[in-house]
């Protein structure tokens, strides 16, 4: 069963440990990987820490915005 975490009462430390177990990183500001910042796939924007959104089962990491969360349902309907 997947536990889900809201992750806007985490601390931004913990934010950014949480994406550094999963192979990503944090500016402090942006989510990074590989030392450049993530894009959101579905809006083209930079992810930010505060905005983060960390979908189950997965480590695809989106903007906490209805546009993107309705197209990964969409893309990926499977896992729901």
């Amino acid at each position: 069963m997947v536990e889900n975490i809201n992750l806007n009462k985490l601390t931004k430390d913990s934010k950014i440990e949480i994406l550094r177990e999963l192979g990503f990183d944090s500016d402090g500001l942006f989510v990074l990987q590989n030392g450049e910042k993530v894009i959101d796939k579905y809006i083209n924007q930079e992810i930010k820490l505060d905005n983060m959104l960390i979908l189950p089962g997965s480590t695809i990491i989106l903007d906490n915005n209805p546009v993107s969360i309705a197209s990964y349902i969409e893309e990926y309907n499977d896992v729901f």
